[in-house]
């Protein structure tokens, strides 16, 4: 009989909503301040943000875990995955 495999989950930092390790996106405090870690991979201490949900880019529901830096992250944020959903939204609607 087959196991089923086992699907690790973490919980956003901001909304606090549990998702599947694959479906969040980790971000990792290091001296030069947060970094955008795809991977998954990188030392440190990270944190995970819902890369769908744009209120979870919000610097106040992020200072939970970067402090200071949560202003720079956020504006990071925004940068990198406001583009990205931008571009999935004129996908999905194309315009006439």
């Amino acid at each position: 009989m087959p196991s089923a495999k086992h699907i690790p989950m973490r919980q956003c930092v901001a909304c606090r909503e549990r998702r599947p390790k694959r479906e969040l996106l980790r971000i990792v405090l290091t001296e030069a301040g947060p970094v955008l870690d795809p991977t998954g991979r990188k030392p440190g201490r990270g944190a995970y943000v819902c890369p769908d949900h744009p209120e979870c880019w919000a610097e106040k529901k992020l200072r939970r875990f970067a402090g200071t830096k949560a202003q720079e992250l956020s504006q990071a944020l925004h940068i990198i995955l406001g583009s990205v959903t931008s571009q999935a939204s004129q996908v999905g609607n194309p315009s006439t």
